[in-house]
């Protein structure tokens, strides 16, 4: 995966190969523990997604933004009476997970981790399967994270790697996987950005339409009622989440919980939310106006965790992606990596592991995210002087891994 640095080939590889054999320990030791704990109780988030496509099949479909409602449904169905799973998604999300809770429990999660797995694939490596880029992408810690935790990472993953890897060529399909997005809207909040930057047009005219589709259709599937619902849902669970969030918080990779954590006022962690927010745009629309290309969505992918002030450890499979477009581009074009370059990318994969973990304030995912953004925007500023640096997104497939 790793070149430059001084290393020769073989060491190149040997460096690799000890990174995927730590993450591939990893990998066998946390799910071993997970399959044992999910063999005495099988409740858990995916739970909470999967009872709730089961509560539309069989009540009012508003009714899953009553918290008093869900939660005797889900009771009813197994979980304990002091586990907590609230729906806070928009109505479009139930378009997904209706069809899945018509199915039993198991079935319902292979069908929905294990295919919005393969879809991360695809987004991430495209036709490129045969290659240590694979190896990388299954065994980073944040894949782990994700399948254990059984969320929507990996499909919010492949929306956006999918989106930007489609901009190019086909800007209507990327636009209507970024509408997609707008289920989890936290997690597109610089998309915007990028692509007002880069000048897509027709990828932004597509996710709007996509977006109203999304919504009339959920609208016609589940009521008109639902989005007012929802609307009057969500600062209920905001209020709720501030309040009862004190045990899950350790797994939020945000700014504004890290400062939080650290003792910071309420005023301070959101002044330094917005600072890390400034930031991210900042870093966000200078690599786009430089030209939409790998380097300028992988500073994207690490800039969505210092932009948003809500997100969790199983939202950040995009890492694993943004890590193996910068690798590829390196490969591809250069300039070779640096050493504390290198250092960086090993950060960016596996600081998360240091969130479910817990026991520490010190803030070290944000800390490896504002590293890694400041030098990918970095590298794509360089790339624009070597010889075959591309301008804006050509669709060219040797830009993607």
């Amino acid at each position: 995966m790793l070149q430059g640095a001084g290393l020769s080939e073989s060491g190149r590889r040997l460096l690799a190969a000890i990174a995927l054999g730590l993450f591939a320990a990893y990998a066998g030791a946390y799910l071993w523990i997970t399959a044992a704990r999910f063999a005495a109780d099988p409740i858990g988030d995916f739970f909470g997604l999967w009872s709730c496509g089961r509560f539309v099949g069989e009540h009012p479909a508003a009714q899953v933004y009553d918290p008093a409602a869900l939660h005797a449904a889900q009771v009813a169905l197994g979980m304990k009476s002091e586990a907590e799973y609230p729906f806070p998604y928009p109505p479009s999300f139930l378009l997904v997970l209706a069809p899945l809770g018509q199915l039993p429990y198991w079935p319902a999660f292979a069908v929905a981790i294990g295919g919005s797995l393969m879809l991360f694939l695809w987004a991430t490596l495209g036709r490129n399967w045969r290659s240590t880029y694979l190896a990388a992408a299954l065994l980073a810690p944040t894949t782990t994270l994700g399948i254990v935790a059984g969320q929507g990472g990996f499909l919010s993953a492949a929306l956006l790697a999918g989106g930007f890897r489609l901009a190019g060529t086909r800007p209507v399909i990327a636009g209507v996987l970024f509408g997609l997005l707008t289920y989890k809207p936290q997690l597109g909040i610089l998309v915007p950005v990028a692509l007002i930057a880069a000048g897509l047009w027709r990828t932004i005219a597509a996710a709007t339409a996509t977006f109203a589709v999304l919504a009339a259709g959920s609208a016609i599937a589940f009521g008109p009622g639902i989005w007012a619902a929802w609307a009057d849902n969500v600062v209920g669970y905001s209020q709720q989440f501030a309040a009862e969030s004190g045990e899950i918080v350790h797994l939020m990779p945000t700014v504004f919980e890290a400062l939080t954590m650290l003792g910071a006022s309420p005023v301070v962690a959101w002044l330094g939310q917005g600072v890390a927010a400034g930031f991210a745009a900042a870093a966000v629309w200078r690599c786009f106006r430089l030209g939409a290309s790998p380097l300028a969505a992988a500073t994207l992918f690490g800039s969505v965790f210092l932009a948003t002030p809500h997100a969790f450890v199983y939202d950040m499979p995009i890492l694993a992606t943004a890590v193996i477009w910068v690798v590829a581009d390196e490969r591809r074009r250069g300039p070779p990596f640096l050493p504390a370059e290198i250092g960086i990318l090993f950060l960016t994969l596996v600081a998360p592991i240091t969130l479910p973990a817990g026991g520490s304030r010190f803030p070290l995912v944000p800390l490896a995210l504002f590293l890694f953004v400041a030098m990918t925007a970095r590298r794509r500023r360089r790339a624009l002087a070597l010889p075959e640096a591309p301008g804006p997104l050509s669709g060219r497939a040797a830009e993607f891994p």
